[in-house]
Protein backbone atom coordinates (compact mmCIF):
# COMPACT_ATOMS: atom_id res chain seq x y z
CA UNK A 1 0.00 0.00 0.00
CA UNK A 2 3.19 2.53 0.76
CA UNK A 3 4.46 1.96 -2.98
CA UNK A 4 1.24 2.70 -4.43
CA UNK A 5 0.55 5.82 -1.99
CA UNK A 6 3.15 8.50 -3.97
CA UNK A 7 1.64 7.41 -7.28
CA UNK A 8 -1.94 8.41 -5.89
CA UNK A 9 -0.27 11.76 -5.15
CA UNK A 10 1.45 12.30 -8.13
CA UNK A 11 -1.81 11.65 -10.09
CA UNK A 12 -4.11 13.93 -7.74
CA UNK A 13 -1.27 16.53 -7.91
CA UNK A 14 -1.60 16.25 -12.02
CA UNK A 15 -5.34 16.64 -11.56
CA UNK A 16 -5.72 19.73 -9.97
CA UNK A 17 -2.42 21.08 -11.84
CA UNK A 18 -4.79 20.40 -15.10
CA UNK A 19 -6.52 23.64 -16.95
CA UNK A 20 -9.95 23.64 -16.33
CA UNK A 21 -12.53 23.20 -19.17
CA UNK A 22 -13.48 26.47 -20.46
CA UNK A 23 -16.90 25.41 -20.81
CA UNK A 24 -19.02 24.32 -17.91
CA UNK A 25 -21.55 21.70 -18.70
CA UNK A 26 -24.03 24.82 -18.19
CA UNK A 27 -23.10 28.04 -19.87
CA UNK A 28 -24.16 31.56 -18.55
CA UNK A 29 -26.70 33.08 -21.34
CA UNK A 30 -26.67 37.12 -21.94
CA UNK A 31 -29.70 38.21 -24.13
CA UNK A 32 -29.02 41.59 -25.35
CA UNK A 33 -32.57 42.68 -26.84
CA UNK A 34 -33.10 45.86 -28.46
CA UNK A 35 -35.80 47.63 -29.70
CA UNK A 36 -37.78 48.33 -33.48
CA UNK A 37 -34.10 47.84 -34.58
CA UNK A 38 -33.21 47.33 -38.29
CA UNK A 39 -31.85 44.32 -39.73
CA UNK A 40 -29.02 47.17 -41.57
CA UNK A 41 -28.64 49.39 -38.05
CA UNK A 42 -24.85 47.59 -38.30
CA UNK A 43 -21.94 48.04 -39.76
CA UNK A 44 -21.73 44.45 -40.43
CA UNK A 45 -24.87 44.76 -41.78
CA UNK A 46 -24.04 46.95 -44.16
CA UNK A 47 -24.75 50.19 -42.49
CA UNK A 48 -22.72 53.02 -43.93
CA UNK A 49 -23.03 55.62 -41.28
CA UNK A 50 -22.35 54.61 -37.77
CA UNK A 51 -19.28 51.86 -36.42
CA UNK A 52 -20.59 49.23 -34.11
CA UNK A 53 -17.31 47.17 -33.42
CA UNK A 54 -18.73 45.34 -30.16
CA UNK A 55 -21.75 44.43 -31.98
CA UNK A 56 -19.31 43.62 -34.92
CA UNK A 57 -17.18 41.37 -32.64
CA UNK A 58 -20.12 39.41 -31.65
CA UNK A 59 -20.96 38.39 -34.83
CA UNK A 60 -17.39 37.81 -36.37
CA UNK A 61 -16.37 36.05 -33.26
CA UNK A 62 -19.81 33.99 -33.34
CA UNK A 63 -22.47 34.13 -36.23
CA UNK A 64 -24.71 36.42 -38.31
CA UNK A 65 -27.82 35.49 -39.60
CA UNK A 66 -28.72 37.34 -42.48
CA UNK A 67 -32.35 36.17 -42.44
CA UNK A 68 -33.55 36.42 -39.15
CA UNK A 69 -37.58 37.17 -39.10
CA UNK A 70 -40.27 38.01 -36.54
CA UNK A 71 -43.66 36.39 -37.37
CA UNK A 72 -45.44 39.46 -35.83
CA UNK A 73 -44.07 43.10 -36.41
CA UNK A 74 -45.00 45.01 -33.06
CA UNK A 75 -42.82 45.47 -29.78
CA UNK A 76 -45.20 43.28 -27.61
CA UNK A 77 -45.86 40.06 -29.56
CA UNK A 78 -42.29 40.18 -30.84
CA UNK A 79 -41.32 40.06 -27.13
CA UNK A 80 -43.79 37.41 -26.04
CA UNK A 81 -42.54 35.14 -29.24
CA UNK A 82 -38.93 35.58 -28.17
CA UNK A 83 -39.36 34.51 -24.64
CA UNK A 84 -41.82 31.90 -25.06
CA UNK A 85 -41.03 30.12 -28.50
CA UNK A 86 -44.56 30.29 -29.90
CA UNK A 87 -46.45 32.14 -32.94
CA UNK A 88 -48.68 34.61 -31.54
CA UNK A 89 -52.04 32.57 -32.02
CA UNK A 90 -50.74 30.59 -29.32
CA UNK A 91 -49.10 33.08 -26.74
CA UNK A 92 -52.19 35.45 -27.06
CA UNK A 93 -50.48 38.29 -27.46
CA UNK A 94 -51.33 40.06 -31.22
CA UNK A 95 -50.72 43.71 -30.47
CA UNK A 96 -49.23 46.70 -28.15
CA UNK A 97 -52.32 46.71 -25.95
CA UNK A 98 -53.13 43.17 -24.83
CA UNK A 99 -55.21 42.19 -21.70
CA UNK A 100 -53.37 40.71 -18.62
CA UNK A 101 -53.07 37.74 -17.68
CA UNK A 102 -52.90 35.20 -20.85
CA UNK A 103 -49.40 35.27 -21.35
CA UNK A 104 -48.56 34.62 -18.20
CA UNK A 105 -50.26 30.81 -18.49
CA UNK A 106 -47.05 30.78 -20.77
CA UNK A 107 -43.45 29.43 -19.55
CA UNK A 108 -40.71 31.84 -20.79
CA UNK A 109 -37.33 31.27 -21.54
CA UNK A 110 -36.51 32.15 -17.87
CA UNK A 111 -39.52 30.20 -15.74
CA UNK A 112 -37.17 27.16 -17.47
CA UNK A 113 -33.97 28.22 -16.60
CA UNK A 114 -34.95 29.32 -12.98
CA UNK A 115 -35.92 25.93 -12.31
CA UNK A 116 -32.76 24.51 -14.05
CA UNK A 117 -31.09 26.52 -11.41
CA UNK A 118 -30.01 29.63 -12.82
CA UNK A 119 -29.32 32.91 -11.27
CA UNK A 120 -32.00 35.01 -13.99
CA UNK A 121 -32.31 38.89 -14.25
CA UNK A 122 -34.16 41.00 -16.89
CA UNK A 123 -32.81 44.28 -16.81
CA UNK A 124 -34.68 46.62 -19.01
CA UNK A 125 -37.99 47.64 -21.06
CA UNK A 126 -40.63 44.58 -20.43
CA UNK A 127 -43.60 46.07 -22.62
CA UNK A 128 -45.68 43.28 -21.80
CA UNK A 129 -49.22 42.72 -19.69
CA UNK A 130 -47.49 43.62 -16.30
CA UNK A 131 -49.57 46.55 -14.27
CA UNK A 132 -47.10 48.36 -12.38
CA UNK A 133 -44.24 47.37 -14.17
CA UNK A 134 -43.18 44.79 -10.68
CA UNK A 135 -41.00 41.39 -10.69
CA UNK A 136 -42.47 38.69 -13.15
CA UNK A 137 -42.38 34.92 -12.61
CA UNK A 138 -38.86 33.12 -13.57
CA UNK A 139 -36.61 36.52 -12.63
CA UNK A 140 -34.76 36.79 -9.35
CA UNK A 141 -33.69 40.18 -10.44
CA UNK A 142 -35.67 42.73 -11.92
CA UNK A 143 -34.80 45.61 -12.86
CA UNK A 144 -37.81 47.67 -15.33
CA UNK A 145 -40.74 49.49 -15.62
CA UNK A 146 -44.21 49.70 -16.83
CA UNK A 147 -45.02 50.52 -20.70
CA UNK A 148 -43.12 52.16 -23.08
CA UNK A 149 -40.38 54.23 -21.00
CA UNK A 150 -38.64 56.99 -21.76
CA UNK A 151 -35.11 57.42 -23.02
CA UNK A 152 -34.11 59.70 -19.82
CA UNK A 153 -34.61 60.25 -16.62
CA UNK A 154 -36.70 56.46 -16.33
CA UNK A 155 -38.18 55.62 -12.87
CA UNK A 156 -36.94 51.99 -12.71
CA UNK A 157 -38.71 49.26 -10.30
CA UNK A 158 -35.80 47.31 -9.00
CA UNK A 159 -37.33 44.24 -7.51
CA UNK A 160 -40.15 45.56 -6.47
CA UNK A 161 -38.67 49.15 -5.31
CA UNK A 162 -39.49 52.45 -7.27
CA UNK A 163 -35.83 54.49 -7.83
CA UNK A 164 -35.80 57.22 -9.79
CA UNK A 165 -32.70 56.96 -11.99
CA UNK A 166 -31.16 59.76 -13.54
CA UNK A 167 -29.91 60.18 -17.36
CA UNK A 168 -29.52 57.74 -20.40
CA UNK A 169 -31.85 55.24 -20.08
CA UNK A 170 -29.52 52.70 -21.75
CA UNK A 171 -26.87 53.44 -19.35
CA UNK A 172 -28.62 53.25 -16.28
CA UNK A 173 -29.46 49.97 -17.66
CA UNK A 174 -26.30 48.53 -17.91
CA UNK A 175 -24.74 50.07 -14.45
CA UNK A 176 -27.64 47.46 -13.07
CA UNK A 177 -26.56 44.62 -15.45
CA UNK A 178 -22.76 45.08 -14.10
CA UNK A 179 -23.95 44.79 -10.86
CA UNK A 180 -25.89 41.34 -11.71
CA UNK A 181 -22.48 40.44 -13.14
CA UNK A 182 -20.35 41.45 -10.40
CA UNK A 183 -22.56 39.00 -8.31
CA UNK A 184 -22.33 36.68 -10.59
CA UNK A 185 -18.59 36.14 -9.87
CA UNK A 186 -19.04 34.86 -6.50
CA UNK A 187 -21.89 32.39 -7.31
CA UNK A 188 -21.65 29.16 -8.65
CA UNK A 189 -24.96 29.56 -10.34
CA UNK A 190 -24.69 30.08 -14.01
CA UNK A 191 -26.66 33.15 -15.18
CA UNK A 192 -29.19 34.14 -17.02
CA UNK A 193 -29.48 37.68 -17.76
CA UNK A 194 -31.29 40.18 -20.44
CA UNK A 195 -30.43 43.49 -20.69
CA UNK A 196 -33.07 44.84 -23.14
CA UNK A 197 -32.61 48.35 -24.56
CA UNK A 198 -35.52 50.87 -25.14
CA UNK A 199 -33.21 52.07 -28.28
CA UNK A 200 -33.29 52.61 -31.25
CA UNK A 201 -37.44 52.96 -30.42
CA UNK A 202 -38.82 56.65 -30.93
CA UNK A 203 -38.66 59.24 -29.42
CA UNK A 204 -35.53 60.31 -31.05
CA UNK A 205 -33.31 61.52 -28.73
CA UNK A 206 -30.22 60.27 -28.72
CA UNK A 207 -27.55 60.16 -25.69
CA UNK A 208 -25.90 63.59 -25.39
CA UNK A 209 -22.44 62.62 -26.43
CA UNK A 210 -24.21 60.83 -29.69
CA UNK A 211 -26.88 63.68 -30.16
CA UNK A 212 -25.85 65.04 -33.65
CA UNK A 213 -22.71 63.34 -34.20
CA UNK A 214 -24.13 62.06 -37.71
CA UNK A 215 -25.10 66.01 -38.41
CA UNK A 216 -22.93 65.34 -41.77
CA UNK A 217 -24.59 62.30 -42.84
CA UNK A 218 -26.96 62.68 -46.28
CA UNK A 219 -30.18 61.57 -45.25
CA UNK A 220 -31.68 60.41 -48.86
CA UNK A 221 -34.97 59.24 -49.12
CA UNK A 222 -35.25 55.24 -50.01
CA UNK A 223 -35.69 54.76 -53.64
CA UNK A 224 -39.71 53.48 -52.78
CA UNK A 225 -40.29 56.42 -50.54
CA UNK A 226 -42.17 58.71 -53.20
CA UNK A 227 -43.92 55.73 -54.69
CA UNK A 228 -47.12 57.25 -55.46
CA UNK A 229 -50.07 56.03 -53.01
CA UNK A 230 -52.03 54.25 -55.47
CA UNK A 231 -49.39 52.14 -55.70
CA UNK A 232 -49.75 50.35 -52.40
CA UNK A 233 -52.35 48.28 -51.21
CA UNK A 234 -55.46 49.82 -49.89
CA UNK A 235 -54.36 49.13 -46.40
CA UNK A 236 -51.06 50.57 -46.51
CA UNK A 237 -52.87 53.90 -48.71
CA UNK A 238 -54.47 54.83 -45.05
CA UNK A 239 -51.30 54.66 -42.99
CA UNK A 240 -49.43 56.37 -45.87
CA UNK A 241 -52.44 59.16 -45.99
CA UNK A 242 -52.17 59.77 -42.15
CA UNK A 243 -50.18 62.34 -40.26
CA UNK A 244 -47.62 62.00 -37.63
CA UNK A 245 -45.19 59.51 -37.52
CA UNK A 246 -46.59 56.86 -39.84
CA UNK A 247 -46.17 59.06 -43.03
CA UNK A 248 -43.36 61.83 -44.40
CA UNK A 249 -45.17 64.70 -44.23
CA UNK A 250 -41.67 66.93 -43.33
CA UNK A 251 -38.51 65.68 -45.38
CA UNK A 252 -36.36 67.44 -43.14
CA UNK A 253 -37.81 66.32 -39.50
CA UNK A 254 -37.40 63.03 -41.35
CA UNK A 255 -34.01 63.43 -41.64
CA UNK A 256 -33.34 64.05 -38.54
CA UNK A 257 -35.32 60.99 -37.45
CA UNK A 258 -33.45 58.99 -39.36
CA UNK A 259 -29.75 60.28 -37.98
CA UNK A 260 -31.25 60.36 -34.36
CA UNK A 261 -32.08 56.43 -35.09
CA UNK A 262 -28.23 55.41 -36.16
CA UNK A 263 -27.15 57.82 -33.31
CA UNK A 264 -29.60 55.82 -30.77
CA UNK A 265 -27.81 52.68 -31.82
CA UNK A 266 -23.89 53.84 -31.05
CA UNK A 267 -25.78 53.67 -27.38
CA UNK A 268 -26.38 50.31 -27.84
CA UNK A 269 -22.96 49.71 -28.95
CA UNK A 270 -21.35 51.78 -26.35
CA UNK A 271 -22.95 49.55 -23.30
CA UNK A 272 -22.34 46.26 -24.88
CA UNK A 273 -19.19 47.10 -24.91
CA UNK A 274 -19.07 47.81 -21.52
CA UNK A 275 -20.69 44.05 -20.47
CA UNK A 276 -17.87 42.05 -22.52
CA UNK A 277 -15.36 44.36 -20.80
CA UNK A 278 -17.05 43.11 -17.31
CA UNK A 279 -17.51 39.27 -18.91
CA UNK A 280 -13.58 39.11 -20.27
CA UNK A 281 -12.38 40.63 -16.27
CA UNK A 282 -14.03 38.29 -14.94
CA UNK A 283 -13.22 35.47 -17.16
CA UNK A 284 -16.87 34.70 -18.39
CA UNK A 285 -16.66 35.18 -21.57
CA UNK A 286 -15.85 32.35 -23.28
CA UNK A 287 -18.48 30.48 -20.97
CA UNK A 288 -21.16 33.11 -22.22
CA UNK A 289 -23.67 32.45 -24.75
CA UNK A 290 -24.92 35.61 -26.08
CA UNK A 291 -27.54 36.27 -28.00
CA UNK A 292 -28.37 39.68 -29.82
CA UNK A 293 -31.79 40.60 -31.56
CA UNK A 294 -34.89 42.24 -31.85
CA UNK A 295 -38.63 42.71 -31.33
CA UNK A 296 -39.07 43.90 -34.81
CA UNK A 297 -37.53 46.04 -37.40
CA UNK A 298 -38.60 49.43 -38.70
CA UNK A 299 -39.36 51.34 -42.12
CA UNK A 300 -37.47 54.20 -42.06
CA UNK A 301 -38.89 56.16 -45.28
CA UNK A 302 -39.76 52.87 -47.40
CA UNK A 303 -43.06 53.55 -49.33
CA UNK A 304 -43.61 57.05 -48.20
CA UNK A 305 -44.17 54.95 -44.05
CA UNK A 306 -42.07 55.51 -40.81
CA UNK A 307 -42.98 52.63 -39.04
CA UNK A 308 -43.17 48.83 -37.91
CA UNK A 309 -46.28 46.30 -37.77
CA UNK A 310 -46.34 45.64 -41.75
CA UNK A 311 -45.01 42.78 -43.57
CA UNK A 312 -42.54 44.77 -45.91
CA UNK A 313 -39.04 43.33 -45.34
CA UNK A 314 -37.67 46.08 -43.27
CA UNK A 315 -40.25 46.00 -40.54
CA UNK A 316 -40.08 42.11 -40.59
CA UNK A 317 -36.12 41.24 -40.69
CA UNK A 318 -34.19 41.56 -37.71
CA UNK A 319 -30.58 41.63 -36.89
CA UNK A 320 -29.69 37.81 -35.11
CA UNK A 321 -26.04 37.56 -33.55
CA UNK A 322 -24.73 34.45 -31.51
CA UNK A 323 -21.29 34.22 -29.83
CA UNK A 324 -20.46 30.47 -27.95
CA UNK A 325 -16.54 29.82 -29.24
CA UNK A 326 -17.64 25.95 -27.74
CA UNK A 327 -20.48 25.42 -29.91
CA UNK A 328 -20.46 28.01 -33.08
CA UNK A 329 -17.26 28.73 -35.41
CA UNK A 330 -16.15 32.28 -35.38
CA UNK A 331 -17.20 34.22 -38.71
CA UNK A 332 -20.19 32.00 -39.54
CA UNK A 333 -22.60 33.33 -41.60
CA UNK A 334 -26.22 31.74 -42.00
CA UNK A 335 -28.72 32.03 -44.41
CA UNK A 336 -31.45 29.64 -43.20
CA UNK A 337 -34.86 31.27 -42.57
CA UNK A 338 -35.06 31.45 -38.91
CA UNK A 339 -37.18 33.16 -36.46
CA UNK A 340 -37.41 34.81 -33.02
CA UNK A 341 -39.63 31.94 -31.96
CA UNK A 342 -36.41 29.70 -32.57
CA UNK A 343 -34.21 31.64 -29.54
CA UNK A 344 -35.66 29.73 -26.22
CA UNK A 345 -35.41 26.30 -27.96
CA UNK A 346 -31.75 27.17 -29.10
CA UNK A 347 -30.77 28.35 -25.43
CA UNK A 348 -32.46 25.11 -23.84
CA UNK A 349 -30.45 23.14 -26.40
CA UNK A 350 -27.44 24.86 -25.62
CA UNK A 351 -28.09 24.33 -21.35
CA UNK A 352 -28.58 20.77 -21.98
CA UNK A 353 -32.12 20.88 -20.93
CA UNK A 354 -35.17 19.63 -22.51
CA UNK A 355 -37.34 21.87 -25.58
CA UNK A 356 -41.27 21.72 -24.41
CA UNK A 357 -43.22 20.03 -26.94
CA UNK A 358 -45.56 22.96 -27.29
CA UNK A 359 -43.33 25.28 -29.04
CA UNK A 360 -43.50 26.67 -32.75
CA UNK A 361 -39.54 27.72 -32.36
CA UNK A 362 -36.73 25.20 -33.66
CA UNK A 363 -33.31 24.91 -31.83
CA UNK A 364 -30.81 26.40 -34.06
CA UNK A 365 -27.92 24.06 -33.04
CA UNK A 366 -28.13 21.39 -35.98
CA UNK A 367 -27.92 24.32 -38.17
CA UNK A 368 -25.30 25.58 -36.53
CA UNK A 369 -23.41 22.62 -36.47
CA UNK A 370 -24.65 20.84 -40.38
CA UNK A 371 -25.31 24.02 -42.44
CA UNK A 372 -26.92 21.61 -44.95
CA UNK A 373 -29.36 20.27 -42.17
CA UNK A 374 -32.86 20.05 -43.21
CA UNK A 375 -34.96 23.34 -42.10
CA UNK A 376 -37.81 25.80 -43.08
CA UNK A 377 -38.17 27.28 -46.25
CA UNK A 378 -41.49 29.54 -45.20
CA UNK A 379 -43.03 30.93 -42.44
CA UNK A 380 -46.58 32.76 -41.75
CA UNK A 381 -46.43 36.60 -40.38
CA UNK A 382 -49.95 37.56 -38.75
CA UNK A 383 -50.98 41.11 -37.76
CA UNK A 384 -53.78 43.24 -36.65
CA UNK A 385 -54.14 46.34 -38.49
CA UNK A 386 -51.63 48.59 -37.12
CA UNK A 387 -53.04 52.88 -37.14
CA UNK A 388 -55.24 51.58 -40.03
CA UNK A 389 -58.34 50.02 -40.82
CA UNK A 390 -60.31 48.27 -37.60
CA UNK A 391 -60.74 44.92 -37.94
CA UNK A 392 -58.07 44.26 -40.80
CA UNK A 393 -56.10 41.56 -40.58
CA UNK A 394 -52.37 41.24 -42.24
CA UNK A 395 -51.12 37.70 -43.15
CA UNK A 396 -47.70 37.23 -44.88
CA UNK A 397 -46.32 34.17 -46.03
CA UNK A 398 -42.58 34.91 -46.23
CA UNK A 399 -40.48 32.21 -48.79
CA UNK A 400 -36.57 32.74 -50.29
CA UNK A 401 -38.19 34.34 -53.10
CA UNK A 402 -41.73 34.98 -53.26
CA UNK A 403 -44.04 37.14 -50.57
CA UNK A 404 -47.58 36.51 -50.16
CA UNK A 405 -49.65 38.98 -48.73
CA UNK A 406 -53.42 38.96 -47.74
CA UNK A 407 -55.35 41.32 -45.88
CA UNK A 408 -58.63 40.69 -44.92
CA UNK A 409 -61.35 43.06 -43.16
CA UNK A 410 -65.46 42.97 -43.63
CA UNK A 411 -65.67 40.08 -45.72
CA UNK A 412 -63.24 41.12 -47.78
CA UNK A 413 -59.60 40.12 -49.18
CA UNK A 414 -56.74 41.94 -51.02
CA UNK A 415 -53.77 40.08 -52.33
CA UNK A 416 -50.12 40.78 -52.79
CA UNK A 417 -47.52 39.16 -54.50
CA UNK A 418 -43.60 40.21 -54.51
CA UNK A 419 -41.03 38.90 -56.17
CA UNK A 420 -37.89 39.61 -54.12
CA UNK A 421 -35.59 38.26 -56.48
CA UNK A 422 -36.32 40.56 -59.04
CA UNK A 423 -38.09 42.86 -56.88
CA UNK A 424 -36.13 43.25 -53.71
CA UNK A 425 -37.62 46.65 -52.86
CA UNK A 426 -41.34 45.25 -53.04
CA UNK A 427 -42.35 47.58 -55.17
CA UNK A 428 -44.49 45.44 -58.08
CA UNK A 429 -47.66 43.48 -57.32
CA UNK A 430 -47.68 41.09 -59.10
CA UNK A 431 -50.87 39.29 -57.93
CA UNK A 432 -52.91 40.22 -61.03
CA UNK A 433 -50.58 38.92 -63.41
CA UNK A 434 -51.79 35.55 -65.00
CA UNK A 435 -48.22 33.70 -65.26
CA UNK A 436 -48.45 34.04 -61.32
CA UNK A 437 -51.58 32.16 -61.01
CA UNK A 438 -50.18 29.06 -59.84
CA UNK A 439 -47.63 30.49 -57.47
CA UNK A 440 -50.73 32.11 -55.59
CA UNK A 441 -52.63 29.32 -55.22
CA UNK A 442 -49.59 27.57 -53.52
CA UNK A 443 -49.18 29.94 -51.44
CA UNK A 444 -52.58 30.56 -50.61
CA UNK A 445 -53.08 26.39 -50.16
CA UNK A 446 -49.66 27.09 -47.53
CA UNK A 447 -51.02 29.57 -45.61
CA UNK A 448 -54.71 28.05 -45.27
CA UNK A 449 -52.54 24.83 -44.23
CA UNK A 450 -50.33 26.84 -41.64
CA UNK A 451 -53.50 28.79 -40.61
CA UNK A 452 -55.13 25.77 -39.60
CA UNK A 453 -51.58 24.02 -37.59
CA UNK A 454 -51.43 27.15 -35.23
CA UNK A 455 -54.78 27.57 -34.78
CA UNK A 456 -55.59 30.63 -36.88
CA UNK A 457 -58.60 29.14 -38.39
Amino acid sequence: MSSRLPMLVVLWILGACAPESRTPARPNVLLIFTDDQRYDSLSITGNPYIQTPALDRIAAEGALFRRAYVSTSRCCPGRAALLTGKHATLHGVWNNHPEPGGFAAHDSVADHLDRAGYRTAWIGKWHLPNPGGGPVRGFDRWVSYEGPGSHFDQVLNVDGESVQSEGFQADRLTDHALEFLGGARDSDEPFFLTLAFKNPHVPMTPAPRHAGTLDHVPAALPVSALDPVSSLPAFYRVLRNASGRHAIDDEEAFAHDLRAYWELMLSVDDNVQRVLDALTASGELEDTLILVTTDNGQLLGEHGLQQKGLSYEPSIQVPLLMRFPERIQAGRTMDQLVLTEDLLPTVLDVCGLDVPGDVQGKSLVPILEDPSAPWRDRFLYLAPAFGGEEGMIERAVVEERFKYVSFEAAGTREEILFDRQSDPDERVNLATQPGQASTLARMRQWMEDERRRLGDL
